[in-house]
């Protein structure tokens, strides 16, 4: 087990609903089942009683929650022990939310890394929330993230605001539209970047709020060939008499990302009005 899946019982624990506790985890909750599956798996012990009403503690859910305490409590202690060893070394760390090193083109972390002199410049990518994680318990010095971080030892600065685009081809009822609110996406085919990216939390939380869809499953493949094996046209947004080509993929996301994360297929469905 790692820290991850105890933080993942923890607040399954606090919340007692695995819907709540995927929400706030920036998870699904197929993901959360899982996590607390492997545990169950890996102590070979029941830690929760599934029930309609939600997740209650077993005898040894309550014990491994009060020992998980100290656990968390040792592992951070020892993280941010580290950390300030490494800043001895002269290391200067910036993390970056998925995405958003677009932020930073090759001629400013060059002018950054410049003006740092001696002290190295480690950049690291990783999901919003663990960006935010790491930021406030003192493993990056700066951090590019999405949304406030709210803590009282961050001083935290807006350099950047932008609306979340919908690519649609030509030909599509929405292609000479301005606009577009998340009630119109009903009912449509839709391809999203993959959980790691904090703009597939806000879409699919916002059309659960609106309540016209839920995830149903995650499919993770290392690229669109492996998915489009798996899925058939229709599902994937093509049309019937349209030929499907992973390739076609290209035009969305860049190779490199591809080969550095995979990609994954959103299975939703909708809910009836």
């Amino acid at each position: 087990m790692d820290n991850k899946d105890i933080r993942s019982f923890v607040e399954c624990y606090e919340a007692r609903s695995i819907n709540k506790a995927a929400k706030a985890l920036f998870i699904t909750p197929q993901g959360l089942g899982k996590i607390l599956d492997r545990l169950e798996r890996e102590m070979q012990i029941e830690l929760f009683e599934r029930t309609k009403q939600g997740l209650i503690p077993t005898e040894a859910g309550v014990f491994f929650y009060e020992k998980s305490q100290m656990l968390l409590a040792i592992g951070q202690e020892l993280e941010q022990g580290l950390e300030a060893l490494r800043n001895q070394n002269n290391v200067f760390h910036v993390g970056y939310s998925c995405g958003l090193l677009r932020l930073l083109p090759m001629h400013k972390i060059e002018k950054y890394q410049n003006l740092l002199g001696d002290t190295e410049l480690v950049l690291e990518e990783a999901s919003n929330p663990d960006v935010k994680k790491k930021l406030v318990e003192g493993q990056f010095d700066v951090a590019l993230c999405i949304g406030r971080v709210a803590a009282a030892s961050i001083v935290e600065q807006e350099i950047s605001r932008k609306s979340m685009c919908a690519v649609v081809p030509k030909g599509h009822k929405f292609y000479d539209r301005k606009s577009l609110t998340i009630k119109d996406l009903k009912k449509e085919q839709i391809i999203s970047l993959n959980e790691k990216y904090q703009s597939y939390t806000n879409l699919i939380n916002t059309c659960e709020r609106e309540g016209f869809c839920q995830v149903v499953d995650l499919y993770k493949y290392a690229d669109f060939v492996e998915l489009y094996k798996h899925h058939n046209k229709i599902s994937i947004g093509y049309k019937e008499d349209e030929t499907a080509n992973p390739d076609d993929m290209f035009l969305y996301y860049s190779r490199e990302d591809i080969e550095k994360y995979g990609v994954v297929g959103i299975e939703i469905t909708v809910i009836a009005a």
